[in-house]
This record gives structure tokens, C-alpha cells and sequence, in this order.
């Protein structure tokens, strides 16, 4: 009989929380679907099957938005139901206090900030790359001349091969830059990696001044001090968005060129997830009081406007992280760390 209670919040927060987010799905859908529909389904180019995996893949992601978002929007309505209904009193005369019965509230957010990690770790990596690869392929401009990413190799020395194509018959890597530092650069039209050492053709090194200048030419020079092991494979550049939660800490851990952004990158994918417990520690003081004239719709709105707010915030100190304005952690982790702070200064007057 205690855990009837249970049950009932946690069914009430399941249904709530399945609603809304097929709700909000289905919004985002028909947005997107209004702008890339016509050309989606010109002269039959997609089936039904390919647009649902494609949305499916859009789903995975924008987890991180939807998932907080559909919670908070959750949390609201459950609570202020049971508040209305004075289901909330009647738990308390039974004993209950008001942190004990948030504990099915807790026990669900948890529950999806792991499934976050789990989808950042292992879904959503490919479902960018193919999103974006099926976006391209109905593009407007399909047309121009398709361009091939730029591709790169993090080298033991925090330095970084950056290359447009690679010749598996010739073992040569095309149209080259070795920035060793912002202040070192070693552009490259050829560089032969299958010899020891390495053999450039046609090449420039940039030294910064006040600015970036051509300091001497080669038209041909090995490359002793390039630590490059013969046996290196080449391989294609993947956005940082589209990395892998261990693949993100393996390489902040070991050198690479882009320490900072990986980083970074990995702090905000590492933080972002638990904007559900955030906001379940911001709002709970707010539905649960007793109150006449407690300003519902005001409540929702600076809620909305809150989590918005953040996400926005999240977002622009990503970028203040990948440019070193900011240290990846202080960036990323103080801010919600003093948020955490306060919501549970007045959590705790529950």
C-alpha cells in the first residue's frame, strides 16, 4: 500500500510525459516538413521509409532539447494538477512530505539524463552525419559540384596535419597544412607519407608576425621533424558535434591540435543532460505551494523562458570554450553549478 503512491505519480508523469513530447515531436515535424517537404518528395525521389528515418534521426539529435523541455513542461502540468485537486494535502496528512513525494520526479529525470549519455554515446554521432548526408542529397544546390570535407591527423606533438584528399595508390595526402602552432604553418600542395621521412613538394612555411607571412618556399624538402609513423592511417574529419562521448574523452585526454574544443565539446555534452534535474529542483517551489492566487500561467512562462534561456546560454559559452576565451570546465560547469546552488538553497526550505 506505501508504494501505491508511487506508482500513481510515476503513471501520471509517463502518460504527461509521452503526450507532450509526441506533441512536440509532431509540431517540430510539420515545421520541418513545410520547408523541405517539396523538395523531399519532388518526382518521387524519397519514400515514406527514408523521410521516417530521417525524422527518427532528427529526433536522436535534438534528444538533449526535447527531453528537458517535455519534463519541465511534465513537471508543471502533473504538479499543478495535484495541487489543484489537493491530492498534495492529502499525501501530506498521510505522512508524506513534499520532498519524499518528488522522489518519482527525481527517479524519472535521472532516468533521462542517462538516457541522454547513452544517445550521445551512441546514437546520435551517426545520426548526424546521415541527416545531414540526406539533407545534402536534396539540396537546392545539388547542382554545384559536391566538396569533400577536409580531413586531418592529430599528431603526438598537439600538432595537426589538415588535408583536402588523400591518393591510396600514391600514399600522398593533397593540398596539406602542418600547423604545428597558430604561429607555425607548413602549407603543402603534395606530402608523401609512406616513406621515412615524410617528402613534401611545392611548399611554404608561414611564420605570424603581425600577421601570417610567407617566410620561405621549397619545392621539394623531407620532413624529419614531422612525427608521423609510416603505418598512420588517414582518415576523414568528423565534426566535434558528431564524436563520440568516449571517443570526445579519449582525445582530450591524449594530444591534439584541438584540445580546447574537444573539451569543450565534451563538457556540453557531459552537462547539458542534466537540465532535467535542474529544472525539477528550480520549479518544484513554485507548483507546491498552497496559494489562492499563485500566477499559473506566469509560472509556465518564466519557466519557458528560463529553459530557453539556458539552452541559449549553453550554447553561446560553447562557442566562448572553442576559441579559449574561456577554460572548457569554467565555461561549461560554473554556471551550472551556481544555478544547482541556488535552485537547492530553496529546494531545501521545502
Amino acid at each position: 500500500m506505501k508504494k501505491i503512491w508511487q506508482r500513481y505519480l510515476l503513471r501520471q508523469i509517463g502518460t504527461t510525459f509521452l503526450f507532450i513530447l509526441i506533441c512536440l515531436f509532431v509540431v517540430f515535424i510539420l515545421l520541418d516538413f513545410s520547408i523541405h517537404g517539396v523538395r523531399f518528395l519532388k518526382r518521387g525521389a524519397t519514400d515514406g521509409i527514408d523521410i521516417f528515418i530521417y525524422y527518427f534521426r532528427l529526433f536522436a539529435m535534438h534528444l538533449e532539447l526535447f527531453l528537458p523541455l517535455t519534463f519541465l513542461l511534465t513537471t508543471l502540468k502533473v504538479l499543478f494538477d495535484l495541487n489543484h485537486h489537493f491530492e498534495l494535502v492529502a499525501l501530506q496528512m498521510a505522512g508524506l512530505s513534499r520532498k519524499t513525494l518528488l522522489r518519482p520526479f527525481f527517479l524519472f529525470a535521472a532516468l533521462l539524463s542517462l538516457v541522454c549519455y547513452i544517445n550521445s554515446q551512441w546514437f546520435a554521432p551517426d545520426a548526424i552525419l546521415s541527416a545531414q548526408t540526406f539533407k545534402t542529397l536534396h539540396s537546392k544546390t545539388k547542382k554545384r559540384a559536391p566538396r569533400s570535407p577536409l580531413q586531418s591527423i592529430a599528431l603526438p606533438d598537439d600538432s595537426e596535419l589538415v588535408y583536402q584528399s588523400f591518393d591510396a595508390e600514391k600514399q600522398e595526402l593533397f593540398d596539406v597544412f602542418w600547423v604545428r602552432s597558430s604561429e607555425d604553418i607548413w602549407h603543402m600542395k603534395f606530402l608523401r607519407i609512406d616513406i621515412s621521412p615524410p617528402q613534401g613538394h611545392f611548399i611554404d612555411h608561414l611564420i605570424r608576425k603581425e600577421r601570417l607571412e610567407k617566410s620561405e618556399s621549397f619545392d621539394a624538402r623531407p620532413f624529419p621533424e614531422l612525427p608521423m609513423n609510416p603505418d598512420t592511417k588517414p582518415k576523414a574529419f568528423i565534426p566535434f558535434e558528431s564524436r563520440s562521448l568516449t571517443t570526445l574523452l579519449h582525445e582530450a585526454i591524449y594530444a591534439s591540435s584541438n584540445k580546447a574544443s574537444v573539451r569543450t565539446h565534451l563538457q556540453y555534452k557531459l552537462a547539458l543532460p542534466l537540465l532535467s534535474l535542474l529544472g525539477l529542483l528550480a520549479i518544484a517551489p513554485l507548483t507546491m505551494r498552497f496559494s489562492r492566487d499563485r500566477p499559473t500561467l506566469l509560472i509556465v512562462a518564466l519557466s519557458l523562458f528560463g529553459f530557453l534561456a539556458l539552452k541559449t546560454l549553453f550554447d553561446s559559452l560553447l562557442i566562448l570554450g572553442e576559441n579559449q576565451v574561456l577554460p572548457s570546465w569554467v565555461a561549461m560547469w560554473l554556471p551550472l553549478l551556481a544555478l544547482f546552488a541556488y535552485s537547492i538553497k530553496r529546494f531545501a526550505k521545502l
